[in-house]
Order: structure tokens, then sequence, then C-alpha cells
């Protein structure tokens, strides 16, 4: 490949493991295929204030953030959507009544999590604690809603998503059908955790249109676009790019409906895709 590509790669399972690290050989493969031409994107679930500073960094061109709702580069927002206030007073309601203790709602602002999900966060001894993501969490039963409006009115999210107990009162296809009015929900990235979770995502917004909309802004040929992802939440841009690669180490299957598989990710995946691709 000679031509421009331009790249959109999941950070967790991705670009990098389940400690947060980015193998030195991705690192090194991205920086070889900016210097051949090439534009990378992140492509995460994420919110932007969730994203370690060590990986924004490495000097990705882009980041696409909370489920493809966000697109920046650097400071500069090139599209935002935001759950509407309906929809979040809906699913917190639903929650609530289901027994679902551990959800959040992501967006540019910050992180907005239930108790349930302040417990999860505590017994990491990671997240909640570290100077870098402190000031982006905030308790929902904390966050002060003036009389005469709702919690949904005063915050601004872009994305949704929960996990729950291990004998829930719903399962994934219940929550599932009873959030389509606003929300598609796919499988997220707590499986270990629970393997009753999911990402709501606005409806009509996915990684997938975001790889549409970014690749039209930046003038690329949909066919000039790489996903490389590795679970159900990297599906939709792996089906709208013109080339998809799925890591060894995918799940939910979604290498029956990838171009092409790359290694494990403890096993030089990122970078032995980017050799597959030609791109360095």
């Amino acid at each position: 490949m000679t031509s421009s590509k331009l790249l959109f790669i999941d950070i967790d399972g991705t670009l990098a493991d389940e400690h947060h690290v980015v193998p030195e050989s991705a690192q090194r493969a991205c920086r070889q295929a900016q210097a051949n031409g090439h534009k990378l994107f992140i492509s995460t679930g994420r919110s932007l204030p969730k994203i370690e500073r060590s990986i924004l960094d490495l000097g990705f061109d882009g980041v696409v953030s909370v489920a493809g709702a966000q697109a920046n580069i650097g400071d500069r927002i090139l599209f935002q959507h935001l759950v509407s206030p309906e929809a979040i007073d809906a699913a917190n309601a639903y929650f609530v009544r289901h027994g679902i203790e551990s959800y959040q709602w992501q967006g540019a602002d910050g992180m907005y999590i239930s108790r349930g999900y302040l417990r999860h966060l505590q017994a990491k001894q990671t997240a909640w604690g570290s100077s870098e993501f402190s000031r982006f969490w905030h308790l929902i039963d904390e966050v002060e809603v003036p009389e005469g409006t709702t919690f949904g009115h005063v915050i601004r999210a872009s994305k949704g998503s929960y996990f729950t107990g291990p004998d829930p009162d719903v399962s994934f296809e219940d929550v599932s059908r009873d959030m389509s009015p606003w929300f598609v929900n796919v499988h997220g990235s707590y499986d270990k955790i629970s393997p009753n979770n999911g990402e709501l995502l606005i409806n009509g917004v996915d990684k997938g249109t975001a790889v549409r909309e970014v690749a039209r802004l930046l003038g690329y040929d949909i066919a000039d676009t790489i996903a490389i992802g590795d679970s159900d939440n990297d599906a939709a841009m792996l089906k709208v790019a013109g080339t998809s690669v799925a890591m060894g180490n995918a799940t939910y299957g979604i290498q029956e409906f990838t171009d092409m598989m790359t290694t494990d990710i403890h096993d030089d995946g990122l970078a032995n895709a980017f050799a597959m691709l030609g791109l360095v």
C-alpha cells in the first residue's frame, strides 16, 4: 500500500493490554506508520478524560471517543453527539427498578458513576484514586439537581455503560430490548467482572458512523480506511472500514466478518497487523 491510509485503532485489548500498557512493538509500529504518511486515530469506548496521558502522548493524529460519539484532533472537536436528557433519566430509572447497581455515564466533562460502580473502582485501587483521573469522577447522587429539572438535564454525556451482579433481574437481551427506544446495547469491556454487561450507545451513533464522518471530513475515501479491534464494541467500525483486522485475542466472533486476523496483543498483534497491511 503506497497511498495514505486512515487507521482507527481500539485501545483496550488492541493497542493496550489489560494493564493499560502499550507494547513497545505497537508504539514503534505506530510511529513508523505515521512517518510513512498514514494517519492514526484512536477509536475507543472511553471518554477523553478516561484515556491515560501516556497513551495520548504517543502522538496519534486524532481520537474517536465515547464509542464514536465524539472525534477530536487535539483540542479541536470534529463532532460531538450527546445522549438526550430523557434517555439518561429513563435508563437510570430502569437500573434502579431492576437492581442494576453499577453503571456510569461518560462524556467530555467526565464520568458520572453510581455507588455500585464506585465500589468497583475502589476495589481496583487504580482509577478512582489516581491523581490523573480523580477530578473527572462524579458520583451521580452527589450531582446537584436544581428543583424543577432532572439529572439528565444537568449532565452532558455521550454514552452509558453498566454491569450486573451474579443473579441479574434482566438479561443483556432484556436490556437491549427495553432500552431500544433510546439506545443500541453492545457488549462492553466488563466481561471479567460480569457476563451481563453492556454499553448504551446513542441510536444511530457508533464507531462505524465515526469512521465514515472522520473520513469524509479529512477527505479520505472509505476504501482507504482501516479498522483494528478485538471486541463486540468494535464491530460497527470493523464492518464499515475499507479493511478490517481482528486481534488474535478477539471475542464475540468478530473475526468472522473481518478481512484478516493478526496475533494476540501479547504477541505483537498490532505491529504484525501493520506489517501485514504494508503500513510499515
